[in-house]
């Protein structure tokens, strides 16, 4: 199978970025994981130390030390091969090697190249005359994203930052999602950017889909969107999901530290965002994904490339500013899921249990991590995804 390999009673699935042994997770790591992959796939030949850190740690000065520290982490996760010998080879002086035979087939081909999954793709006009991009996959209930900064359509299916949690969504539900205005495969030259806007379109998308009940789910900053409409649309809405999201943007809150960041960010972006050195892209990655590897980071810098201008996401991060839907969480009427990472570095953790606290009977779920989008690599993915499915209706 491209992208998985054997060796031992070990199984490492490159594009889910899991390790197994006799079927079981094996925990470890993100810079552990690359740092197997980047040993195996070279095949038994020596890689030297310089060349290792540079493939996990690009663009960044590490101590030798943070190489040794996750070669041990390796090492110990692994065991010894049956003959005693470790599966990690040290040259003295020079580098690494893998030192155990491969089964199966390996790939470095990037999830980039995968095809993307039978989905069906229509537009819907919006009442200020932006064509918004609409995808649908799955059957059964129907769960909706709401439009969210830093989606594309197609180009989600390419990476493990939306692809595995899309998939395990697509096999439960029918799963509809949408670029929001300026974003992905929906129209770039567009009017003002607003909030209230913003609510239209999800509504314009809801009727285009011809739907009268269905999940919301609303996921960063598309948590504000979700439940300004749950609150407008209580007949609409059976089930509310809300995660790593905030009811009260950067410059509504009124403090000067997160007003000042959040004009930071918007400059970064306008004068940065659309360069081909990822640098400054890098910022809002290292936030969102701190833990991720160096596969993930490169497939969500270029996940920001690809779904916005540089215009539209200085507008976006802008408009974000403003969100303010304090005032309607209580008259969230409907069974209500708040999940938030406990040490998210983009949106704090306590925005999640203020939201929570404000619905009636919301129920709240602290997941392990400090990455803003959950990793499938990360110990509670599992825990994370099962909580979601758990929470969606059961079919009929």
């Amino acid at each position: 199978m491209p992208g998985a390999f054997s060796f031992g009673s070990f199984h490492l699935d490159i594009r889910r970025r899991l390790l197994q042994r006799n079927g079981t997770p094996v925990s470890l790591g993100s810079r552990a994981i690359d740092i197997l992959c980047e040993l195996v796939a070279a095949r038994g030949e020596l890689l030297t130390k310089n060349d290792l850190m540079a493939r996990v740690w690009p663009n960044t000065v590490v101590e030798e030390n943070n190489l040794q520290v996750h070669i041990s982490a390796l090492r110990k996760a692994l065991g010894e091969q049956v003959d005693g010998r470790s599966w990690l080879q040290t040259v003295p002086g020079q580098g690494y090697r893998f030192a155990g035979e491969l089964d199966g087939d390996f790939s470095r081909r990037s999830l980039a190249t995968a095809p993307v999954p039978s989905q069906d793709v229509f537009f819907c006009r919006t009442r200020d005359g932006v064509n918004l991009a609409v995808a649908s996959i799955g059957r059964g209930t129907p769960l909706v994203r709401t439009g969210m900064w830093m989606t594309h359509l197609e180009y989600d299916w390419s990476t493990s930052i939306w692809a595995p949690l899309l998939k395990r969504l697509a096999e439960h539900c029918r799963v509809i999602r949408y670029d929001q205005r300026g974003n992905g495969l929906s129209d770039w030259d567009i009017p003002p950017i607003s909030f209230a806007a913003a609510v239209e379109d999800l509504e314009v998308v809801v009727d285009a889909s011809n739907l009268e009940r269905f999940t919301l789910l609303g996921m960063s900053q598309g948590v504000a969107t979700a439940i300004a409409y749950a609150a407008k649309h209580p007949d609409r809405v059976s089930r509310l999901i809300l995660s790593g999201g905030y009811a009260k943007g950067w410059r509504a809150r009124g403090v000067p530290d997160h007003i000042a960041r959040g004009e930071a960010f918007q400059a970064l972006a306008q004068s940065g965002w659309g360069l081909d050195n990822p640098a400054f892209r890098q910022l809002f990655t290292s936030l969102a994904i701190p833990n991720g590897s160096h596969v993930e980071m490169e497939a969500f810098n270029e996940l920001q490339r690809r779904s916005s201008s540089p215009e539209n996401a200085a507008r976006l991060i802008g408009m974000l500013g403003t969100v303010d839907v304090t005032d309607r969480l209580e008259r969230i009427a409907v069974p209500t899921l708040v999940m938030h990472s406990r040490d998210d570095a983009w949106v704090p953790c306590e925005h999640g249990r203020a939201i929570a606290a404000a619905i009636p009977k919301a129920r709240f779920v602290s997941i392990a991590s400090e990455n803003h989008v959950v990793m499938p690599n990360e110990p509670e993915w599992e825990r994370y995804v099962g909580e979601l499915l758990d929470f969606l209706p059961r079919q009929a």
